[in-house]
């Protein structure tokens, strides 16, 4: 991180002590801006994160619906296909 430094004519105008207080609000500034962003951020993540274990678990739902429709749709083919052998053998 580079050092802040107040330009000589405002060090001049507001004095050393004004000078360092205005740095001083600066970095405080500075270090609620960062938190005031990480908390955002992490707000959004926790949003984000939300969401997505939501649509996650609707899709391994729909996952598992059409697995179970594939597995009768296969369970009615054999049945027909083992009734059309057994009609043929009598």
């Amino acid at each position: 991180m580079e050092t802040l430094l107040v330009p000589p004519p405002v060090r001049q105008k507001l004095g050393s002590e004004g000078a360092d207080g205005l740095l001083m609000m600066f970095a405080e500034a500075h270090r609620i801006g960062e938190e005031r962003l990480r908390r955002t951020l992490d707000e959004a993540e926790a949003r984000f994160d939300s969401r997505l274990n939501e649509r996650m678990s609707n899709l391994r739902f729909d996952l598992l619906k059409w697995n179970f429709l594939f597995w009768v749709g296969q369970l009615a083919a054999m049945a027909a296909i083992l009734n059309l052998t057994l009609q043929g053998l009598r």
